[in-house]
């Protein structure tokens, strides 16, 4: 299984377009399971400090790990960028599932990362902080990191990409991925 993960929680964002194209992606060449997870149904207690404890995890974030995290060989993160980084929804998401099936979620699992980014550097930062954090985690990343600058301008008015050079650097991308 591979599982894409959309970092951000907010509704609509070019980051969901850019995972919209990823999922059509991987549908047409990928002939395993393919999961989707969206920082969007992540839920609100996370927030809390009790999520943080193995017998207090919230139902619906432990049925996201037992049936999208621990059965898949790989990830796709999506990030967008933040404040010269990722969304801290994904962190605490992150957070929140290592405090239970820790190996099971991220040992020796690949990982490719996708940023994504209004302005001109593709949120190079947001992946080298993921990057740093999912390598600790033991999940092994794929040497081989894509920053998409300047995504609104790539996309037609429904949110498809269009620019035909980033089209062509995102199958290049995913077929090396699916090759790794």
């Amino acid at each position: 299984m591979i599982t894409v993960i959309q970092a951000t929680n907010r509704p609509d964002s070019n980051s969901e377009f850019v995972s919209r194209h990823i999922d059509q992606w991987l549908k047409e060449h990928y002939d395993g399971p393919i999961g989707h997870i969206s920082m969007t149904d992540m839920p609100p207690e996370i927030l809390s400090a009790s999520a943080y404890e193995v017998d207090s995890i919230p139902t619906s974030l432990k049925a996201i790990q037992d049936q999208l995290m621990v059965p898949a060989s790989k990830f796709i993160w999506l990030l967008p960028e933040y404040n010269g980084s990722f969304p801290g929804v994904l962190k605490l998401f992150i957070d929140a599932i290592s405090v239970r099936k820790y190996d099971e979620t991220f040992r020796f699992k690949k990982s490719m990362l996708i940023g994504i980014a209004t302005g001109r550097a593709g949120n190079i930062r947001g992946l080298d902080h993921l990057s740093g954090i999912l390598i600790h985690m033991k999940s092994v990343v794929f040497p081989r990191l894509l920053p998409i600058s300047r995504v609104s301008e790539l996309m037609d008015d429904q949110g498809r990409i269009i620019h035909h050079p980033t089209l062509k650097a995102l199958d290049e991308h995913l077929n090396g991925f699916l090759a790794f």
